[in-house]
């Protein structure tokens, strides 16, 4: 392992830009069958699959949402800091990580001016039901029943 000496420039440690631009992300089906992010459903059954963080960032950007239709500018700091979590960038920055939570569920899309973020969550597929809690899964079965699955001709 290098030790630094004094003689080596200080290291800087990467920040988000000051600012992001937020936009909806548009998709008919969604808006249309999914669930607002201050909804019960995402509060319930969401929250366990992406975490607290990323549920109040989306509720957050809903709200910016109802006031900015087409987009708005994300003040970076003052966002992390209302959530309780680290602007700076990389790894252990904390809205970064959120985002990418965000991105990795498919509620998010990062692009070169910012993020296009989705204005309703969809319901939960199969696979992210079964990372809930059993007495979860049992409500959401009756609540909100998923479509049967395909069977396949051999039974499978």
């Amino acid at each position: 392992m290098a030790i630094a000496s004094r003689n080596d420039p200080p290291m800087t440690i990467p920040t988000l830009p000051s600012s992001l631009w937020i936009e909806p992300w548009r998709d008919s089906i969604t808006e249309e069958k999914g669930h607002d992010p201050r909804s019960r459903y995402v509060e319930q059954f969401w929250l366990g699959v992406i975490g607290p963080t990323a549920v109040w960032l989306m509720r957050h950007i809903a709200h910016e949402f109802e006031n900015s239709p087409d987009g708005f500018v994300l003040p970076v700091t003052a966002t992390a800091r209302q959530l309780g979590i680290s602007p700076k960038a990389g790894p252990r920055g904390g809205l970064q990580r959120t985002l990418h939570r965000l991105v990795m569920f498919r509620l998010a899309s990062e692009g070169h001016a910012g993020y296009a973020i989705r204005r309703r969550l969809p319901p939960l597929n199969h696979a992210q039901l079964r990372r809930l809690p059993e007495h979860l899964q049992r409500s959401h079965a009756v609540c909100h029943p998923l479509p049967e699955r395909a069977v396949s001709a051999n039974g499978a």
